[in-house]
């Protein structure tokens, strides 16, 4: 049940809506003057299958800092999901990025500059960050955790420069 509430609360954060027994949509065909998604075009990390995998299969990286982890739980040719960790005090610097982001809080709390305004966040906090806004973060006094969502996987790149985790 908490899974299906989860999913629930990042569908919202992102903007979907839901309506009881509604019918499954189908995904909008591809408009004819688009270029074909192809294995040259797409991320090269873009399964060609359906995903189902568990926090303990998947890659965990760690910050160049030792202060972070992301665990790259899945990346598609529209979208990156990782769960974010970050030590006590620990710090995002001032970045853009080229795609919108999501960020789900599930513990920790700190303080969120999304272009020059600052948000203080905490558990059950959604964030929606625009595409190429300029944001920066600031942990608070307890590990943060966190979903992160990148609609776009082009970003979460930054993560391959992490160590791998053993």
């Amino acid at each position: 049940m908490k899974t299906y509430l989860l999913i629930l609360s990042l569908a919202a954060a992102a903007g979907c809506k839901s309506t009881p027994h509604a019918p499954v949509a189908q995904p909008p065909q591809q408009a004819e003057h688009a270029p074909p998604v192809t294995p040259a075009t797409a991320p090269e990390q873009a399964p060609t299958a359906a995903v189902v995998i568990t926090d303990a299969d998947a890659e965990h990286r760690t910050a160049p800092n030792g202060k972070g982890e992301i665990v790259r739980l899945v990346t598609g040719t529209n979208a990156f999901l990782g769960k974010l960790s970050m030590d006590p005090g620990g710090e995002v610097p001032l970045h853009r990025d080229p795609t919108e982001e999501y960020i789900y809080v599930l513990q920790g709390s700190g303080l969120m500059t999304i272009d020059g305004k600052e948000y203080e966040i905490g558990p059950n906090t959604a964030i929606y960050m625009p595409a190429n806004a300029e944001v920066s973060f600031k942990n608070g006094a307890e590990q943060l955790v966190a979903l992160q969502v990148f609609a776009g996987p082009e970003p979460a790149a930054k993560y391959d420069k992490w160590t791998p985790a053993k």
